[in-house]
């Protein structure tokens, strides 16, 4: 007999865990953790499964997916009002450098297998059984944040035909087609705005879907963090900048250069106080980066322009030579189908680029931090940066200024003076400046 899809939300302790016969959790412990017992029944040769899966997992999952995942439904010999077979689908495609990250998720689930084609690698789930007892208690307990969401219920109604075999009358193959449909027709639309209020950004989700969709890059030696997507998904990129309380926010227009180009919408963080101390922070769990594809390595290696550039090491040459040499490790330059970008061009180790920051490090930094702020080694002259600037006047009311040059011109006074009052803490005309 088929048996209906449940999963029951739980708080794993330290123990072990016994199913009775109610389908009742019992556990011994103390240390609680959410998360979700997934159970598989029985179901031909297979036998009935329990395990539990961690929330922090769930919510890397679901970003991973709100990034790289799909729902699909195949329909073959199919007629006006029924087909032949129907199959349904979840996928995770990557380049074939990622299949640590596809392995990582497959022996997590317990389901599911990987296929390669050329330099593509697939995790595909679409047996009845991990479809109706892992993929939909996962997604229905943590909810998708994009617009995949929407691709997902329908796909979930057509799926849990499959129950009661309602799949296979006529009603409910005109549903599958028209759910079928349905999803087809999603790419193309714009999805409403109501989908803002099921968005939830977590640490663990934002991870997630950096590994599918992040970049940690440069623009010349100024390290940035950037995210892009179809403008669709603009309700999640505004949830996401809320999240992240930083970067900004922009929308590209359809390029005339490109076939079958869409309008996108971009963040970007660049500012180095917000990347250091926002963005950075919340790659890491217990001292652990949480990031889990190769993503992960260009980070680690990331960070390191990251430092270089906060202390000035890129304006001399030695710090140059270490930057440019750590950029030709991460994104683009590291797939191994990308060998030819590297032409011609110097490769240094990683162990090697190890020591030469070692000695980078032993000379004194053309930066020097006094309180938090960057100034020239043995001056008082500020470093120049994209950085707030909270002005107060003498009736305590405060704005803010998102730059420099705004703040000079919006007071109309120069930026020589308030770089002066920033660093002695002195007024003028009655202002007050103060570096947010």
């Amino acid at each position: 007999n088929d048996v209906a899809p449940y999963a029951y939300i739980i708080l794993e302790t330290i123990g072990i865990y016994n199913i009775d016969n109610k389908n009742k959790l019992s556990s011994e412990g103390t240390i609680p953790h959410e998360g979700i017992l997934i159970s598989i029944p029985s179901y031909r040769d297979k036998e009935a499964n329990s395990y539990f899966l961690h929330k922090d997992f769930l919510e890397w999952f679901v970003g991973f997916t709100d990034a790289e995942g799909n729902f699909n439904i195949k329909i073959t010999g199919l007629t006006e009002s029924t087909f032949k077979n129907v199959q349904f689908t979840f996928q995770i495609g990557l380049h074939k450098d990622d299949e640590p990250v596809l392995n990582y998720i497959m022996n997590t689930l317990k389901c599911g297998h990987i296929s390669k084609s050329k330099d593509r690698i697939n995790y595909f789930v679409n047996d009845r059984n991990s479809l109706l007892h892992v993929i939909l208690p996962l997604f229905d307990y943590e909810n998708l944040n994009s617009s995949k969401y929407h691709q997902y219920e329908v796909f979930k109604k057509a799926v849990t035909l499959i129950k009661d075999k309602s799949h296979l009358t006529d009603k409910g193959k005109l549903e599958i087609i028209n759910c079928k449909k349905e999803m087809d027709s999603m790419s193309s639309q714009w999805i409403a705005s109501s989908i803002n209020s099921n968005i939830k950004i977590t640490k663990f989700w934002l991870a997630g879907f950096i590994d599918g969709d992040g970049s940690f890059s440069t623009n010349k030696y100024v390290p940035r963090f950037k995210l892009e997507n179809h403008i669709r998904e603009l309700e999640l990129y505004k949830k996401i900048n809320e999240f992240l309380n930083v970067g900004n926010i922009r929308l590209t227009s359809q390029r005339t250069d490109r076939e079958n180009s869409n309008p996108t919408i971009v963040l970007e963080v660049n500012k180095i106080k917000e990347l250091k101390e926002r963005l950075i922070p919340l790659m890491y769990d217990n001292n652990t980066i949480i990031l889990k594809s190769l993503k992960s390595n260009d980070f680690s290696l990331w960070i390191n322009l990251i430092d270089i550039y906060y202390k000035g090491y890129h304006t001399i040459p030695e710090g140059k030579y270490v930057f440019d040499a750590i950029k030709l490790h991460i994104n683009r330059y590291r797939i191994t189908t990308n060998a030819s970008l590297l032409e011609n061009m110097q490769l240094i180790s990683i162990s090697e680029i190890e020591n030469l920051l070692s000695k980078l490090y032993l000379i004194d930094s053309p930066y020097e931090i006094k309180e938090g702020i960057r100034h020239y080694r043995n001056t008082n002259k500020l470093v120049s940066e994209a950085t707030n600037i909270v002005v107060i006047d003498s009736s305590g009311n405060s704005t803010i200024h998102y730059s420099m040059s705004e703040c000079a011109k919006n007071l109309s006074i120069g930026r020589s003076k308030i770089k002066q009052c920033l660093s002695s803490g002195e007024s003028y005309k009655g202002y007050r400046f103060v570096l947010s």
